[in-house]
């Protein structure tokens, strides 16, 4: 028996307010085909179908697409993530032609959470548990002390999955059947890309990978970046079929093809996904981006580059190095900008002076566009000067006054004016 076990879709997500709109179609085009060529008996999408809970049209509309296309390969289950709407998938679920042949498991409540579903394939059967995405206010009960409600919240987890274990085995032949169980979360031990959620993937949220029921595969979503399991049971995290943001530069995407057999340990095999542009975050001088160029074609790019002084027509130059790409951010790291580090000296039983803890500051932060050197030379004046009547006169003010002064008209020429 084979599942096809893929994740984190997050259909209608932009990066850095450009559309991904082309690459998630180039990549689900690429899911169907290795479905059509591995003809799994069951495909698996272990949540964050979407990436918000009210997506945009054009995500729906692929989304319906997509799982109307799967489902005449193989039987579809779809779990809700901490991004979707379980409202949302059941509507999206009564739009599609085929809905037997795609099941939502996304509606978590106190007298039945998840579901078990049960399949034919040929003389057995695969039996699934599958458990959506299950937010703290739904399980954990308000405590004062926030050690009491982390561990309130992975042990309600672990009571929930010995009870769909239990359903599950209600009703199973080891010799001529499979389990597997589906669900989102985020394990203690899994490796985050940094780009998910960071209040669903924190300690609160962390659940104890002991606790996965004991099945022939255990099919996770919710980390971004594919990796096995940590713990004792066979599985994996699918990942996002397509790098999402900037955390994710470097992650070779996949999907998994679980191969299962009654008696017998699982086999994954990770099928790789191509489609989709990449992101990359080139980095150095203008030289040595130069020679790069060539290397960067319709990537989504964020640049980062270093350069001695503020180059005023950076933007333009970098552009052209990299005609194709989408450049959603250029970040200039002008040498001039920062300091020296220096640690400022503290006069004995005291502390540094306010122009050595500032200077500190731009040492380790640096400015936007002025050298550092003069943006520390005012401040100095300025405090100097801060009990005056008077405000200094600055270099740019006088600046000013030469300037103008170059244009004064001479009074005998006014008076002829006149």
């Amino acid at each position: 028996m084979k599942v096809l076990h893929t994740s984190d879709w997050h259909l209608g997500k932009p990066t850095w307010g450009h559309s991904r709109a082309q690459d998630h179609e180039a990549v689900l085009d690429e899911i169907i085909t290795i479905a059509a060529t591995a003809q799994p008996d069951l495909i698996l999408n272990t949540g964050d179908l979407f990436d918000q809970h009210r997506p945009p049209v054009q995500a729906m509309r692929l989304a319906t697409d997509v799982l109307r296309a799967l489902s005449a390969i193989a039987p579809v289950v779809v779990i809700s993530g901490n991004h979707d709407s379980a409202p949302l998938l059941h509507w999206l679920h009564g739009l599609l032609r085929h809905g037997e042949r795609v099941h939502i498991v996304a509606d978590p409540d106190a007298v039945s959470v998840g579901s078990v579903l049960r399949f034919p394939v040929g003389d057995g059967r695969l039996h699934l548990a599958a458990l959506p995405f299950i937010t703290a206010n739904r399980v954990v009960a308000v405590l004062d002390d926030p050690s009491a409600r982390r561990k309130a919240y992975a042990e309600h987890i672990a009571t929930v999955q010995l009870e769909l274990l239990r359903r599950l085995h209600e009703d199973f032949d080891a010799a001529t059947e499979v389990s597997v169980f589906a669900a989102h979360q985020y394990l203690t031990g899994s490796v985050p890309s940094r780009t998910e959620n960071p209040n669903h993937t924190c300690e609160f949220y962390a659940t104890n990978p002991e606790q996965i029921p004991q099945v022939d595969y255990a099919a996770f979503g919710h980390i971004h970046k594919p990796q096995d399991l940590p713990g004792r049971v066979c599985g994996a995290y699918a990942g996002s079929p397509i790098q999402l943001d900037f955390g994710e530069v470097g992650e070779a995407k996949s999907v998994v093809l679980a191969h299962l057999q009654p008696g017998s340990p699982a086999r994954i095999e990770r099928l790789p996904l191509h489609a989709g542009r990449r992101l990359e975050v080139p980095t150095g001088t203008l030289d040595e981006l130069r020679a790069r160029a060539d290397s960067i074609s319709t990537e989504i790019c964020r640049i980062v580059v270093h350069t001695p002084s503020h180059e005023p027509d950076l933007s333009r130059q970098i552009r052209a190095l990299f005609p194709d790409a989408t450049i959603v951010q250029i970040d200039e790291n002008a040498a001039d900008r920062k300091l020296d580090l220096i640690t400022p000296d503290a006069p004995a039983g005291g502390e540094p002076d306010n122009v050595a803890m500032f200077g500190a500051y731009l040492a380790e932060h640096g400015t936007r566009v002025a050298s550092a050197d003069r943006v520390v030379g005012l401040f100095s004046t300025l405090l100097h000067h801060a009990d005056d009547e008077l405000p200094p006169v600055l270099p740019a003010e006088e600046l000013l006054g030469e300037d103008l002064s170059a244009f004064t008209v001479p009074a005998e020429e006014d008076e002829a004016a006149a």
